[in-house]
């Protein structure tokens, strides 16, 4: 049994760690490292794994790493991308990411989370040896939450090769959250007991059963913590201790069938059969799909038996094969309907159908009459397993069937840029030709020319303004009219020559700032000038891209379509083999369930022909008295 990762957002806080060196997991509360994204892309990603849209981010990481728009957050996007596919079951595709970075990276810190997660890869594959290995290259530079999980990790990779000791020194001073101590104990004491070693066995799984229990996943460990170490002491003889572990298991908890049988028979053991019967009639009004249910139809009447309530014992061998045959019968039926193939889709009718990680399981089943058959097979974690795999797979078609709809949209999108670009584009190319910026450049060369000639010549009047140069030009005009020279005109030519001579000195004292004012006004033309000659550069390439993008576009769109429809053809053939598979799974324990029926129907026909034949022999035996 593998320990419990907690809740979702506490996975995903672990598989962030792993990323970011980020401290989050069950039972381990700290401060993150802060955080600098620096390329938006990576931000992104982030956004959506904090989202919980798992899907999005893997697939957003993988199209941003392929455009080379990580490059600032490579190794904690790699680390990130194999944590993600070790989430959704990709073990193989998370191995090759965490063997790549092993070999291209010298970090400590990135070597040792790479090596913890390339060993849980090959934990969860099954690969116990080679998980060993690579768990024993982590040094001690693991994030506090990793470090929390690795002696676990460890523990669980040798008793996968049963080497039970070595895994209980690795456990016996861990200091790791309680909830994950307490699966490893349980884990541990059960291979003990497998592997004939009671005594330690015991000892771990009576921690486990005495322990406080906070929450029901803790709840449920502790009675079948109980319930393994009764079963125990029952194959061993020892009816007292296996009584005294039973006891433990809650009344109502789903391990009480079980935990009521093997009360049953402690008791049993002792020759206590009226005490056996307690739990045991208790026991067979409940559903008789459950194989204690079953078997406590046989108990009942083997304790009435052995009580020489023979009359009683016939009355219950009859309901048992009456409850056989009944069950029997319903057991055909949903049998039928499970070849049908009516049932994998009805699992997941009211289901999310957005694609989840690997840890997904179904909680709740349709209401049919079929519905007490499913929670005992959906129980069974391989066809959790496989529905996980079916529900992906459905929930891959489906987005590959959205993505055709959006190419849709994405071809509706294009001809209304091309008819937007066919209808705006004269009226641009009208305005492009109202511009003249060849003569605009070619005035403002006249305009530096003329600039650079008065600051050569020290030009005063060339920078007057016009009423000034007005003025100058009226001035000027004065001395060059034939009665300038008249005598009479002295006063005039006083004024004149004052006037004009104010005039020239307010210029010439304000030429140089009159000058670094017309530089800089050219400076503002040449800025304006060059805004305007990348405007038109635009204009006119867009005028030659657009055409060329919207048709690179349309052929993009073109070629999508076929692949996603291939694409979307393997899911379907894969979807259909998954459902084939699933179905002939829950044939087979439909068909599982019958036979262990009908095998039991088998006994209680010969124990009720069994007791007939007493019945006859004693009554045969009286007749030979008699005469």
């Amino acid at each position: 049994m593998r320990s419990p990762w907690g809740d979702r957002r506490a996975r995903a806080a672990a598989i962030l760690a792993a990323a970011l060196l980020l401290v989050a997991a069950p039972g381990w509360a700290g401060k993150p490292e802060r955080l600098v994204v620096q390329d938006p892309h990576y931000g992104e990603v982030l956004f959506h794994f904090y989202q919980k849209d798992d899907f999005t981010a893997l697939t957003h990481l993988m199209a941003a790493q392929a455009q080379s728009r990580v490059s600032n957050h490579e190794l904690d996007a790699e680390l990130l991308l194999g944590g993600l596919n070790l989430e959704y079951g990709q073990h193989r595709e998370a191995g090759r990411i965490f063997n790549r970075l092993l070999a291209q990276v010298d970090d400590p810190a990135i070597r040792d989370r790479a090596w913890f997660y390339l060993g849980k890869v090959r934990y969860q594959r099954a690969h116990f040896a080679e998980a060993e290995d690579a768990l024993r290259q982590v040094g001690g530079k693991l994030p506090r939450s990793l470090a929390a999980e690795y002696p676990l990790l460890m523990s669980q990779s040798l008793m996968g090769q049963g080497r039970y000791d070595d895994a209980a020194a690795v456990l016996d001073g861990w200091k790791g959250p309680a909830d994950w101590t307490a699966f490893a104990r349980f884990n541990l004491g059960v291979a003990q007991v497998r592997s004939e070693d009671l005594q330690a066995g015991a000892r771990a799984l009576n921690r486990v059963g005495k322990m406080s229990a906070p929450t029901p996943e803790l709840k449920s460990l502790r009675d079948k913590a109980n319930l393994a170490l009764g079963y125990a002491w029952l194959q061993v003889n020892d009816p007292e201790a296996a009584r005294e572990a039973l006891e433990r298991v809650r009344v109502l908890g789903p391990f009480s069938n079980k935990a009521l049988l093997g009360v049953g028979w402690a008791d049993a053991l002792q020759a206590e059969y009226r005490r056996a019967l307690v739990p045991w009639l208790e026991l067979r009004d409940r559903d008789l799909l459950d194989s204690a249910v079953q078997e406590s139809l046989l108990a009942v009447p083997f304790a009435y038996g052995s009580l020489d309530a023979h009359g009683s014992a016939v009355d219950a061998y009859l309901a048992a094969l009456g409850a056989f045959d009944a069950e029997i019968f319903r057991l055909d039926i949903a049998i039928d309907r499970a070849r049908s193939g009516e049932l994998v889709p009805a699992l997941l009718d009211a289901d999310d159908p957005e694609i989840a990680r690997w840890y997904w399981q179904l909680n709740a089943v349709p209401s049919s009459e079929d519905a007490r058959y499913l929670y005992h097979l959906v129980a069974d974690h391989r066809f959790q397993d496989g529905l996980r795999n079916y529900r992906d797979l459905l929930a891959l078609y489906n987005h590959l069937d959205d993505w055709k709809e959006k190419l849709g949209a994405y071809q509706d999108m294009l001809d209304t840029r091309a008819q937007a670009y066919a209808e705006r584009m004269p009226s641009v190319e009208a305005h492009l030709a109202d511009v003249n910026l060849e003569a605009m450049h070619a005035r403002r060369d006249d305009m530096v020319t003329r600039l650079d000639q008065i600051e050569a010549t020290r030009d005063i009047a060339g920078l007057a303004d016009a009423t000034e140069r007005q003025q100058w030009e009226l001035l000027t005009e004065l001395e060059q009219s034939p009665a300038w020279s008249h005598p009479g005109a002295a006063e005039a030519r006083d004024k004149q020559r004052v006037l004009k001579g104010l005039l020239q000195w307010k210029l010439d004292r304000e030429f140089r700032r009159r000058l670094w004012q017309q530089r800089r006004e050219i400076a503002s033309l040449d800025a304006a000038l060059a805004e305007a000659d990348r405007r038109a550069a635009d204009v006119y390439a867009a005028r030659e891209e657009i055409p060329v993008e919207l048709d690179a576009y349309r052929e993009r769109i073109a070629a999508l379509r076929p692949r996603l429809e291939s694409v979307q053809g393997g899911v379907m053939v894969a979807l259909g083999g998954q459902e084939a598979a699933l179905q002939l799974f829950a044939v087979r324990e439909l068909e599982a369930q019958k036979e262990r029926m009908a095998t039991y129907r088998i006994q209680a026909r010969f124990a009720l022909a069994t007791i007939y034949d007493r019945a006859s022999g004693t009554v045969a035996d009286r007749g030979s008295a008699d005469q």
